[in-house]
């Protein structure tokens, strides 16, 4: 009997043990999921921003330029035609360097990685480690039911084996 209540007790410290790893599992991948997506969202957020700033800006010397086209005929015109397609330039660079300019940056705030690459592969790490103790813990929570199906048949049987014994 007690051989048998060592093996329970060891059986229900290695449990408690992967339910406390599969624990720090899943916080590590939300975690890291939170900071994915956080990351995402302010650094679109801030590219969003800066377009809007820019396309104001392309459209404030555009408008300007066709009213110095249009009132003066002159070459001042020229110039604001130059600064705009400078300014409408822009889009697309800020576009091709947004994930440089503000994603990147926010992921190394949040997290600590290098950038949104190395940050993908930590989240991908951390899920896989979080599937192997989902897999260890259904394990366990099958072991416990049968465990729980054999205490449960022994009691019922001495339940009946009492019971017997004092209807005689």
């Amino acid at each position: 009997m007690d051989n048998e209540t060592k093996e329970l007790q060891d059986k229900k410290e290695q449990i408690l043990s992967e339910v406390e790893t599969f624990a720090k599992a899943e916080y590590e991948v939300v975690r890291l999921q939170v900071i994915d997506n956080a990351s995402r969202v302010v650094g679109a957020l801030l590219l969003t921003i800066c377009l809007i700033l820019i396309a104001f800006a392309v459209l404030s010397f555009c408008a300007a330029a066709a009213v110095f086209a249009l009132a003066l005929c002159m070459p001042a015109w020229a110039a604001c035609l130059i600064v705009g397609a400078f300014y409408l330039l822009l889009i697309p660079v800020m576009i091709a360097a947004g994930k440089t300019l503000f994603t990147d940056p926010i992921v190394r705030k949040l997290s600590g990685f290098k950038n949104a690459e190395e940050l993908k592969y930590e989240t991908l790490r951390a899920e896989g480690r979080a599937a192997v103790q989902r897999e260890r813990m259904s394990a366990h929570v099958r072991f416990a039911q049968a465990l729980y199906s054999h205490y449960s048949q022994l009691a019922q049987a001495a339940w009946s084996a009492i019971r017997s014994l004092f209807k005689k």
